[in-house]
């Protein structure tokens, strides 16, 4: 077993694929922006109510 072996398969799993942490933390950041972008949007605006 190589080192570039090693570095492969943390970087990218046991299958190859995209890791399932990396995974996680792209969709809860992107919903957390999202979420961050509607609470902005119902305090400012058309839905304010101010």
């Amino acid at each position: 077993m190589n080192k570039n072996n090693i570095n492969k398969e943390l970087v990218l799993g046991t299958t190859g694929r995209i890791p399932l942490w990396l995974v996680g933390f792209v969709v809860g950041t992107l919903a957390l922006g999202l979420l961050g972008i509607l609470f902005y949007g119902s305090y400012t605006g058309l839905g304010s109510s101010l």
